[in-house]
């Protein structure tokens, strides 16, 4: 896993496997966003055919009284 800081969003590439005869997917993370919206952009600069990006948070969870 990267190197990241608290508070950070993940953006991971899902890439079909090509060494397997199953329909299987490989992922591998390719950057760490200090905002949602830079994490966003960088999905949308990397999708293409065979390949899905999703982005991950990376920090503590809010949440409930």
């Amino acid at each position: 896993m990267l190197a990241t800081l608290d508070d950070c969003f993940v953006v991971i590439v899902r890439e079909q496997d090509s060494s397997n005869t199953s329909p299987s997917m490989i992922e591998r993370e390719l950057v760490a966003c200090s905002s949602y919206e830079e994490a966003v952009w960088v999905r949308r600069e990397c999708r293409g055919p065979g390949r899905a990006c999703i982005i991950r948070y990376i920090g503590p969870a809010g949440g409930g009284d």
